[in-house]
Order: C-alpha cells, then structure tokens, then sequence
C-alpha cells in the first residue's frame, strides 16, 4: 500500500524473523515506511536474527503486529509455501 503524506507516496512494509531450518516466522511489527523497516532489520541482524521486509498490501488495521491477520496473509502471498507461524521471538535467539 502507498500511504500519502504531504504529497509523497510511501510503500508500507512488515518485518519478520524466518528459520528457513525449521520452516517458522514470526511478525516482529508492521505498517512501517521502508526506512524503519530497513533499520529495525538492520538492527535484528546486528542481533543475529534472520530479520526480513515483506511489502504490505494495505494498512494493517490490527494494533498487534503478531496478531494481525493482515500480516499473515501479506506474507502467504509473498512465501510459497508459507511455512508455520510462531507466536513468540525467543524461537530465533541463538
């Protein structure tokens, strides 16, 4: 989705942590312009956490990222096949 603010257009994104090993993701938080989102990937990583963006669709309404069915479907579309959602982050730390 393009979110319009002062005559700019800004495509809203999702993060997520992903274990390709175990076939799992998490929503870290959604509704981010592209800047956030690259920073607070960034700053998973620095963590060591397999931190990726995926583009949004719409403006997720959910106050909840890991609630938010919006983000579940944004990333079944963007992953095929979608692997199992996890709840909890604590999943990802090494």
């Amino acid at each position: 989705m393009r979110q319009t603010n002062e005559n700019t257009s800004v495509k809203l994104k999702l993060v997520m942590l992903f274990d390709w090993r175990k076939q799992i993701y998490c929503i870290c938080s959604h509704n981010l312009t592209p800047e956030d989102a690259s920073q607070q990937v960034t700053e998973l990583r620095r963590d060591g956490l397999p931190a990726f963006t995926v583009d949004q669709r719409s403006r997720h309404l959910h106050d909840d990222a890991e609630e938010c069915a919006a983000c579940r479907a944004d990333v079944q579309q963007c992953v095929n096949p979608t692997p199992a959602l996890e709840r909890r982050k604590l999943e990802f730390r090494r």
